[in-house]
């Protein structure tokens, strides 16, 4: 006979409260959880009958309210993170007439007052104010398991016992690494506590206190999904075995709070931290030809990802912002890149004494001095390096040569003088000299006074190498790097009697011993304990056995740097014979599709790599599409890349179809003997947002509202046509799309969400369709009227837009539209009717010259253009930094600003405000190439200079040749997701 629900609720009300009152009594304050129901699935499953026989009729009762909080986290726990509420409606028949959402959350509210249940925080929280009660209290959802294994296998070697009994530092720990995990994960992560006593059960589970934290029943069955899948199960068996052996846990049942990483405004302390990290950089050169006289230089970076733990506050800049590093010959180096391991940087000019190494874009100033401080070039002016067997040089800590050895001299002073040992080389880096010296077997009189006339020294003839398990890396002069899981052993050799030779680690007593008598030509073997994540040194001294001396080994010290052993990560190791390079690291399903990410491939020159991409509508499904694409040719830069993605892929219609109905991406690279990386996308998890779908021929627009605020959004619909007026349209979940299509956007008092659906396109209308002429009505030329302009014009281009190429090319028109008449409000009509006739004609000589002379009348303003137009191809292969600061000077020398502005400008750089000449180019490069990056960018000072550059229409048209003229330098075709060639926006 079914069990009623009142049934169902007293034996949950019983079994909550006991299990309340069992923990408060020993004094643990970890909170409870709706899935530690303590139910059988079977017991499950029937409870969820009752409850969907009661919804089909009445609305939830307060009389049942905890068999609504089992069945709602139940789903929970299902839920892969794409529709929550349409997947319980779907379960759930008469949700739709008797339900109500805002009921649920009252349960959960009531259950964290009653029984202590746990409360959702962080902004995850406030953004998804309903659906995350019932995630929270899920525990783990099934497509969550295997992100949070992998984080603690890569987070074992910093696990101790302070760490392991308090939940909230456990979770900061797992915070800090969740940067490469998914969106939804991070969302997990911000409520630390909650996250800390999750993963503390699953690595003491069977040990004395996991019950305690976390009901054991409901531990066992997450533990039995995790082994399901093989890897993650792999994961936690050895993060599990990595805490057994690390850790002796006593009395994990009285946890209790500790205090969170330091904070870095502790600059003394942190720069201590910072300093056992080992973040100094390294030199390193690499042969160009064969003959050995051409050679690049090259600056290995270590990871940074160490900063995350100890700095968590540095984690919006690393992950978010690319890093410049001085002297680079190349571009900047993606987001999120020097987390992902060494990282070899090309230099093509030698950084100043006193440069920064390494600036992130909006960097923090308080990161940018530890930077400054620790990782920096060993002082100069002159640099060894050892050529080693592979061929490469790396520089040595030590300015001492060793007999029969081959090195590499770098100076900034003057060049090296050359004789039969010593012989020049050219450096694809200005600003540094260099030669090659060939150290005699032998040395004789003459060369030891060569030696030191070169400021260099000569090294003992003792030596010290990687034995056992190889090194993650040794660079043959008493310095490498080894993953936290392992134990060094080292070999030491001497070619002449040591009458004692003694070792210490650190510099510390206790972990020292001294060795009597060691014979020249038999090695010793050492093997060290394992080490924790950072700088670790070994300090040697020997005292001969003839001369009764003292001697110390080469440079005193062998340096272990020990770093941690991460599972596969989105972005491939530098030293896989096929590396994968990813701009953002870890992008959304849009940026990947709409062309906003940078990919390429590197490895053996015409070796074939080959590319697979699956589509799935879920996590841990199967996939609705698997397609192959043709090999290319090693290496890929991002340009080859994007084509081959827009032919191949963008281009399908079948994979344009699939694109629409999944949420998950999934794209394969693998070569032959190389190695293989796969890269996974998903769509952005947002409160708001929108699902195209197709029914026959047509489409149909489904909102997902998951923000959980309490008044429906307001719907609009903007056509391609008329692209800066709103249709409102009456509120429905599933609206179908008419067949010419438009932008539909969804607004409530916090959230915005649009979509761009395309035309359907009839045969029997031929061409026609594809025609557009988008018109905006004039307005007056006020700092309003282009503020509006400016705010369409993000919302267009933050708008989802399918998979159909036309919806993109019909954007693309609607924001060129935009962009004009913005200008025509900046720059007058008479600008406007010009570049209508410069643009029309393909961007000719001719119309780049009427621009020029249109920019202004005056004859101290008249100049600019020429310049401009002059500098173009230059402007067009620099960085953006470089073209806002040509702008400026341009702007100063032909004085396109008003005295006014001048003078208001120079009170703000005094501190009242932010506007600055500089700011105020920017913002015009930034309006004239895509001004959906003003907004977000200039924030509440944007009204403010769009006012200025109404009063400066000199610099509104001088920013919009520069556009126009750079663009026209560059390969034809802008870029998918952008306007004009080259200028994206960080």
């Amino acid at each position: 006979m079914p069990i009623e629900l009142e049934e169902w609720q007293a034996r949950l009300e019983l079994h909550f409260a006991m299990l309340h009152d069992s923990r408060r009594a020993r004094g643990i304050a970890e909170p409870l959880f709706g899935l530690e129901h303590g139910l059988t699935q079977a017991e499950v499953q029937e409870l969820e009958r009752a409850v969907r026989a009661h919804i089909a009729h009445r609305r939830p009762s307060q009389n049942h309210w905890l068999t609504w909080i089992v069945y709602s986290a139940e789903l929970g726990y299902r839920y892969s993170g794409d529709e929550y509420w349409q997947t319980f409606e779907q379960e759930t028949p008469g949700w739709l007439r008797n339900g109500d959402r805002y009921r649920i959350r009252a349960f959960y509210q009531r259950f964290a007052r009653e029984f202590g249940g746990a409360v959702p925080s962080g902004p995850w929280a406030e953004h998804f104010s309903i659906i995350c009660w019932p995630i929270t209290h899920a525990i783990l959802p099934k497509d969550l398991q295997i992100q949070l294994a992998r984080t603690l296998f890569d987070s074992r070697s910093l696990l101790n016992e302070d760490i392991l009994r308090s939940p909230e530092l456990l979770g900061e720990v797992i915070a800090a690494r969740s940067w490469n995990a998914s969106s939804r994960f991070q969302n997990l992560a911000q409520g630390t506590r909650l996250l800390g006593q999750i993963a503390a059960a699953l690595l003491i589970q069977g040990q004395a206190g996991s019950g305690e934290l976390i009901y054991p029943a409901t531990l066992e069955r997450i533990s039995e999904d995790l082994d399901h899948e093989r890897q993650a199960r792999e994961w936690l068996r050895r993060a599990r075995s990595s805490v057994d052996e690390r850790v002796r846990i006593r009395g994990l049942g009285s946890l209790t709070s500790r205090s969170a990483p330091s904070s870095i405004t502790q600059v003394d302390e942190a720069r201590s931290a910072v300093a056992v990290m080992g973040i100094e950089p390294r030199l390193l050169a690499r042969p160009t030809d064969a003959s050995g006289a051409s050679w690049d230089v090259h600056l290995e970076i270590p990871a940074l990802s160490h900063l995350l733990l100890r700095f968590p506050q540095t984690r919006d800049i690393l992950t978010g912002s690319r890093c410049v590093v001085a002297g680079s010959a190349g571009r900047p180096l993606a987001r999120g890149r020097l987390l992902h391991g060494p990282q070899h940087v090309k230099l093509g000019h030698w950084p100043k004494p006193d440069e920064v190494l390494l600036q992130f874009e909006g960097g923090d100033t308080q990161l940018d001095f530890l930077l400054r401080t620790e990782c920096l070039l060993r002082p100069g002016p002159i640099w060894l390096l050892r050529v080693a067997a592979d061929g490469l040089a790396y520089e040595r800590r030590s300015l001492r040569v060793r007999p029969g050895e081959r090195y590499m001299l770098l100076s900034t002073v003057e060049p090296i003088e050359t004789d039969e040992h010593v012989t020049q080389i050219e450096l694809a880096c200005e600003g540094i000299h260099a030669a090659i010296l060939d150290v005699p077997e032998f040395l004789e009189t003459g060369w030891q006074e060569a030696i030191r006339n070169l400021g260099l020294g000569q090294a003992r003839t003792i030596e010290v190498w990687p034995a056992g398990l190889a090194a993650v890396a040794w660079d043959g002069d008493g310095h490498g790097e080894w993953f936290a899981s392992e134990q060094p052993c080292l070999a030491i050799l001497a070619d002449h009697p040591l009458a004692s030779l003694r070792v210490s680690l650190d510099a510390s007593p206790r972990d020292s011993f001294e060795l009597v008598s060691l014979n020249p030509g038999e090695p010793l073997f050492l093997e060290l304990p394992r080490l924790p994540v950072g700088i670790h040194r070994l300090t040697f001294s020997a005292q001969s056995g003839l001369a009764g001396q003292p001697e110390l080994l080469d440079d005193q010290e062998a340096v272990i740097r020990v770093r941690e052993d991460l599972a596969q990560t989105q972005v491939a190791d530098h030293r896989s014979p096929l590396s994968v390079q990813i701009d953002p690291p870890h992008p959304t399903m849009e940026e990947l599709w709409d062309g906003e990410v940078e990919v390429s491939l590197r490895g053996p020159q015409h070796r074939d790599v080959e590319s697979r991409l699956s589509l799935f509508e879920r996590n841990g499904g199967a996939p609705i599409l698997v397609k192959r694409l043709p090999p290319l040719d090693l290496p890929v830069d991002t340009e080859a890349w994007q084509e081959h993605f827009d032919r191949y892929v963008r281009d399908k219609q079948e994979v344009q179809e699939a694109y629409d109905a999944a949420n998950v991406c999934a794209l394969e690279f693998k070569a032959a003997g190389l190695g293989g990386f796969t890269l996974r996308c998903e769509r952005p998890f947002t409160p708001l947002r929108w699902a195209l779908k197709r029914d026959g021929s047509a489409y149909v627009a489904r909102l997902l509202d998951d923000s959980g605020e309490s008044e429906r959004p307001f719907l609009s619909r903007v056509a391609f046509e008329t692209p800066c007026t709103e249709e409102l349209i009456p509120y429905a979940t599933d609206i179908r799309v008419p067949d010419r299509g438009g932008m539909y956007v969804a607004q409530t008092p916090k959230h915005c969400a649009a979509v761009i659906v395309p035309p359907v396109l009839r045969q029997s209308h031929g061409f026609a369709d594809l025609g557009l002429s988008p018109q905006i009505e004039p307005s007056i030329r006020s700092p309003d009227s282009a503020l509006r302009l400016v705010e369409f014009a993000g919302l267009w281009s933050r708008a989802r837009l399918p998979g159909n190429v036309l919806a993109a090319f019909r954007r693309q028109k609607v924001l060129a539209t935009i962009v004009f008449e913005l200008f025509r409000l900046l720059g007058g009509n008479n600008w406007a009717r010009v570049e209508e006739d410069a643009t029309s004609g393909g961007g000719n000589s001719g119309g780049l010259q009427a621009l020029s002379a249109a920019i202004s009348k005056d004859t101290t303003e008249s100049g600019a253009g020429g310049v401009l137009l002059r500098e173009a191809q230059t402007m067009a292969h620099e960085g953006r930094g470089h073209r806002v600061d040509r702008l400026t000077s341009v702007a100063l020398e032909y004085r396109l600003l008003p005295e006014s502005i001048r003078r208001t400008m120079t009170i703000a750089a005094a501190g009242a405000g932010v506007v600055t000449p500089k700011w105020l180019a920017e913002l015009a490069l930034r309006l004239a190439s895509d001004p959906a990056s003003a907004e977000p960018w200039a924030g509440q000072e944007l009204r403010t200079g769009l006012s200025h550059l109404m009063d400066s229409p000199s610099l509104a048209r001088a920013a919009r040749l520069a556009v126009i003229a750079t663009d026209l330098c560059m390969p034809p075709g802008a870029p998918p997701g952008t306007l004009y060639s080259g200028w994206r926006w960080a």
